[in-house]
């Protein structure tokens, strides 16, 4: 029955296509929640993109497909002279910055940084109860004053056996909090973020409620592979989720604020911090307690920091001041890493004649480095960092100063002499490689490489790694690079001068098959339709 609705979609994509078009080309997806949507609907020769209503068929094409994930790829060719050809599949999907990415495990993921950082150095945590008492009875009293009434009655506290029961774990200030209200009944007093009831609370902590956290998938890693961190150095661990994030505030966009029981090496228990919808790259440190969280909102009251808008109050609570985390350094200037400083975490070295990494050693949150057009840079000295997505664009690449490095997890390689991957089998936690823009010496090296999840190659590499030494056993992740684009003069003269990019969708298809072999995820779909509209002139 898919292909029903495939050929339905290529009628509707037909008859609003534009006059004299040649093809069609749609990249659709459709997920388990009911939804769908497309990267792009294109119409050749170039007439822009199209703009076509296929919900319905690509929400059918996901129910008779039944995957067992979430995401479901549709993607669909269609030709003027009444063909078309779908490719249907939940593990190949067109990759971030081009190509494609075939996923062969999608339950096994990188470890995320959280699984290598320790307990915070200082436990005692910095809510006091009786301060954070004293702050929300002032709090409810100056609101009240600036809305001029006195009517909102907090829901009543819990009985206290009840209270104690589910109370169990939360910080002592929050804890305390709870035996005065059972959170706000939706009134929104946290800086308009409702506060949760304590059985809420508990609901919302369980592991099948924590949708935020349910959608992490390999493309959104290679989307966004880089966990961040805000606040207080180390404060926060650097994690997309964690059990000990407990959520009792959220916002109308999907985010919560929760008290994180489990810290950084430099935070404290009971720290605030915010999660969610708008937290791809890490969750954002709030304040040191729900105490701090309090006095803010009473500071920002009594200094005058509101506005009301249609009955509602707006406080302008003040937000801990951020340094910028991300660096450019050019030309000169990387002789000396000139503006480096112990709090950045992205760093980048551009056209530079000289560049002089060893400023660079101890920083202790620098995780991100790209360097591109530096001759004959040292990078010894990066052994000494806890670098762990690493980008070089060099002509010339030595790995060796960095064989034995302990934090390298992700890393990228763009040049034109062959480089030498050896000293890459003593990186302990390196799961990524992309050497689509290298040239290698020994692919045949990558079949040692025990820990390797993910690998991205162009399809002559991928030859010619599965000619030396077969398929490299446990990758999850595999990815199909984009191929140098080749000029084309007047292919829309004749019907067969057409040369889509490479690697094209049937490339692809082609690649997953040789990759996953009988276990490959992909259908494939072939049929002709009925022209209609501006398919017929």
């Amino acid at each position: 029955m898919i292909d029903d609705v495939l050929r339905s979609m290529a009628e509707k994509i037909s008859a609003a296509a534009p006059p004299k078009w040649r093809r069609a080309e749609l990249r659709g997806f459709a997920t388990s929640g009911g939804g769908s949507g497309h990267s792009g609907l294109t119409y050749e020769p170039g007439a822009g993109d199209g703009d076509v209503d296929l919900h319905a068929e690509l929400s059918a094409v996901h129910a008779l497909a039944a995957p067992t994930g979430d995401h479901l790829t549709v993607e669909l060719v269609v030709e003027a002279k009444g063909r078309f050809e779908g490719v249907v599949s939940e593990s190949l999907e067109r990759a971030p910055g081009g190509g494609f990415l075939y996923v062969l495990d999608r339950h096994a993921l990188p470890a995320e940084p959280a699984a290598f950082q320790q307990g915070p150095a200082e436990a005692t945590p910095a809510g006091d109860p009786r301060e954070a008492v004293a702050l929300l009875g002032a709090y409810l009293r100056e609101r009240d004053r600036i809305l001029g009434r006195d009517t909102y009655a907090p829901p009543p506290a819990l009985p206290e056996a009840r209270r104690a029961e589910l109370a169990m774990g939360l910080p002592d200030d929050l804890s305390a909090l709870y035996a005065h209200i059972d959170g706000d009944g939706g009134e929104g007093l946290l800086d308009r973020h409702p506060w949760f009831g304590l059985e809420l609370l508990v609901n919302q902590s369980r592991p099948e409620n924590r949708w935020w956290a349910a959608g992490r998938a390999w493309r959104h890693h290679l989307l966004s592979p880089l966990i961040t961190s805000t606040g207080p150095r180390l404060a926060v661990r650097r994690a997309s989720d964690h059990p000990g994030w407990i959520p009792f505030a959220t916002s109308a966009g999907g985010d919560f604020l929760a008290v994180d029981l489990a810290p950084g090496p430099g935070g404290r228990p009971g720290q605030v911090i915010r999660l969610g919808t708008h937290h791809d790259d890490g969750p954002v440190y709030v304040a040191d307690s729900v105490t701090a969280l309090l006095r803010r909102h009473v500071a920002a009251l009594r200094a005058g920091a509101y506005r009301i808008e249609h009955g509602e109050l707006w406080i302008d609570v003040e937000q801990p001041a951020e340094e910028p985390r991300t660096l450019t350094i050019t030309g000169p200037d990387a002789a000396t890493m000139r503006g480096m400083r112990p709090g950045i975490e992205r760093l980048t070295v551009l056209n530079a004649p000289l560049a002089d990494f060893r400023p660079l050693r101890g920083t202790p949150t620098l995780w991100q480095l790209t360097v591109e057009n530096v001759p004959g840079a040292d990078l010894a000295p990066l052994r000494e960092t806890p670098v762990e997505l690493l980008d070089l664009a060099m002509d010339t690449i030595n790995l060796w100063p960095l064989a034995g490095h302990a934090a390298l997890r992700l890393l990228t390689l763009r040049t034109g002499d062959p480089v030498d991957l050896g000293p890459l089998l003593s990186c302990p936690r390196l799961y990524g490689l992309d050497l689509s823009q290298a040239a290698v010496a020994d692919l045949g090296v990558l079949a040692e490489l025990k820990n390797l999840l993910y690998l991205r190659l162009r399809r002559a590499q991928w030859e010619e790694l599965w000619e030396r030494s077969g398929h490299p056993a446990g990758l999850a992740a595999a990815g199909l690079a984009d191929e140098p684009r080749r000029e084309r003069a007047w292919w829309w003269s004749v019907d067969r001068s057409y040369h889509a990019p490479e690697p094209s969708l049937r490339t692809a298809v082609k690649w997953a098959a040789d990759l996953a072999g009988r276990s490959a995820d992909v259908r494939t779909f072939t049929g002709r339709f009925t022209r209609g509209g501006s398919a017929s002139r």
